[in-house]
């Protein structure tokens, strides 16, 4: 069962910050880097995995830079999570246990839900800290 490392939440803030971004021109990396807080060279091999899956697109040249490949509404963290991290909370090997294999495909079914919410509905987050305010 993996966690989720650096790799994940990176790569989730970098997604965040394209959703914020102009639809007309690509974010820049630095830009993404500075507003996600994300190390410059890490995020490029992110953004490679993420637009090798079609999460985002590039665009080469002196005003290049990153769009999402998909509607924000179309891409859920779950989505970005495993494209970065792998399957989320699944058992590498069968256990002899029925009851703890059941345990696992439970454990593993409530985890996929929890994170398959789409990364606009991350802004709902956004919302209650501004409120809080």
């Amino acid at each position: 069962m993996a966690g989720i490392s650096t790799k994940g939440l990176y790569g989730l803030a970098a997604m965040y910050e394209l959703t914020h971004a102009s639809t007309q021109s690509p974010m820049q990396i630095k830009e993404i880097a500075s507003n996600g807080e994300i190390p410059h060279s890490y995020l490029e091999q992110l953004l490679s995995s993420l637009r090798k899956a079609g999460l985002v697109k590039s665009v080469r040249g002196a005003y290049g830079g990153y769009f999402l490949g998909k509607h924000p509404e179309e891409i859920t963290v779950l989505e970005v999570l495993e494209v970065l991290e792998g399957s989320i909370c699944k058992m590498e090997s069968k256990t002899a246990s029925p009851v703890l294999e059941m345990f696992w495909h439970d454990t593993h079914s409530k985890v996929q839900e929890l994170f398959n919410l789409n990364l606009s509905d991350l802004d709902r987050y956004y919302q209650q800290i501004s409120y809080d305010i």
